[in-house]
């Protein structure tokens, strides 16, 4: 039996993808490997372009999967494939290489046992990003939480982003495909699904007004028995309408919870990414969502030392932020890629966008905490999911994205228990599953367990 094994990087989406090819070769025939060390035939890399770190990430995991897998067949796929090729066709330990949009493709080319050569590293002569890549999947990581991929590409143009030259402008998939694929994953006993796209608010559904495209869907999705919530992924501020708002309040199984990613607080360096709105525009939503929304929990991504950014300019991001209060703040030094607007400007010292950064992260780890505090003492559902590998307690996520750490007794893994939370711990916070009574702390972390 051919042995796989898949290394993937990047968003949701990648993610997805991913597992559709995963069981794809399962469908042919192929067993994944399961051993730490057990050799594969068949090494699939599946890579992000989004940071130059992410490229030198995916190149090391390249030559490290070909040691450990000398006799493998390697191929390797995503957006690095997309837009850098020839440095992929340049490193010895790949044999094939495949665009995006032939991934529906890569389990048939594999498992025919193509030999080994460069020339036929890409399927087609050339791949267009047309229509919405065919793949489905029915099984995803964990056994609670799915993702469903309904969108692909992007028709925003950010001075600094990479991505929408790999993948292409807008494209959005069926509302009968979505729909089949979300009961079949209800039937396989997930109970949350996260809708996935690489611009989620310009999905399209060609019924009536597009302003109501995703709101159909999340309609759609909340009626099949079995799904008890619906979260999104990340979502562009300029796509949430009203519409989108009302259904936080009009479908119960729509987590309170939203990834908006702000990118910066200051109005000339937004101008400069070409992001269309202003740090205003952003408090005045998010202001409007939690007056609208209970428990509304922001998330989001931010990007320090962009080109031309002022110690003024990071001053105003750093004010923006603190504002917004988010639950939790991905930082990221801004890293220049080829073929963008943003790499002709003339960037910062590397020591300048590293302290930032750092002192980005401080601060908003410290906003995190003082989010995450305010709901000690309240009595929340929280989604079971994996025991913990560092201890032997639980974990699963409220509905507004809280990450929780409790004692469960019993397997349990897909439930919605109540939880009472004690305490803060790690990146979340600590609690007590409510039947195990109201003085066992052994139902909570302990200070021996910091």
């Amino acid at each position: 039996m051919m042995k796989f094994t898949i290394k993937t990087f990047g968003c949701k989406v990648n993610q997805y993808e991913s597992q559709a090819i995963r069981e794809s070769l399962q469908a042919g025939g192929a067993r994944e490997i399961e051993k730490p060390g057990e050799p594969a035939d068949l090494v699939i890399v599946n890579t992000c372009t989004v940071t130059r770190d992410a490229d030198r990430s995916a190149r090391y995991w390249i030559r490290r999967l070909k040691r450990e897998n000398p006799d493998s067949r390697l191929a390797v796929t995503g957006c690095l494939a997309e837009r850098d090729r020839a440095i992929l066709e340049g490193m010895k330990e790949v044999d094939f290489i495949f665009k995006n949009q032939e991934k529906q493709r890569i389990a048939d080319f594999l498992i025919a046992g193509t030999p080994k050569t460069k020339s036929v590293g890409m399927v087609s002569d050339r791949a267009e990003h047309k229509g919405f890549l065919p793949l489905s999947v029915s099984l995803s990581d964990g056994k609670t939480r799915a993702t469903v991929k309904i969108q692909d590409g992007c028709n925003n143009a950010c001075s600094y982003c990479k991505v929408v030259l790999a993948r292409g402008p807008s494209r959005s998939r069926s509302l009968g495909d979505i729909l089949d694929e979300v009961r079949r994953l209800a039937d396989n006993g997930y109970k949350e699904i996260v809708l996935a796209g690489v611009q989620l608010g310009s999905y399209r559904d060609g019924i009536g007004d597009h302003s109501n495209s995703l709101v159909r869907v999340i309609e759609k999705c909340s009626k099949i028995q079995g799904i008890v919530r619906i979260r999104l992924s990340s979502i562009e501020l300029t796509d949430i309408r009203d519409p989108l708002i009302r259904s936080f309040r009009d479908i119960p199984k729509l987590c309170p919870h939203l990834h908006i990613p702000i990118q910066s607080g200051s109005n000339s360096v937004l101008k400069n990414m070409n992001r269309r709105y202003s740090a205003e525009d952003c408090v005045k939503l998010i202001e409007k969502m939690r007056s609208k929304i209970p428990d509304f929990c922001l998330t989001t991504d931010v990007i320090v030392g962009f080109p031309g950014e002022s110690e003024d300019d990071f001053g105003e991001s750093l004010k923006a932020l603190e504002t917004l209060r988010p639950l939790k703040s991905h930082v990221f030094p801004y890293s220049p890629r080829e073929g963008t607007r943003a790499v002709l400007l003339r960037g910062l010292p590397g020591r300048v966008v590293r302290d930032r950064a750092n002192r980005m992260i401080r601060r908003m780890d410290c906003v995190s905490r003082e989010v995450r505090k305010a709901f000690i003492g309240k009595t929340v559902e929280v989604l079971v999911e994996h025991r913990n590998p560092r201890s032997r307690y639980r974990e699963g996520r409220t509905a507004n994205g809280l990450r929780v750490f409790f004692d469960f007794p019993k397997e349990g893994q897909g439930c919605i228990i109540p939880v009472v939370l004690r305490e803060m711990f790690e990146d979340g916070i600590a609690g007590t599953w409510q039947n195990s009574g109201e003085g066992d702390r052994d139902g909570f972390f302990m200070e021996s367990d910091r």
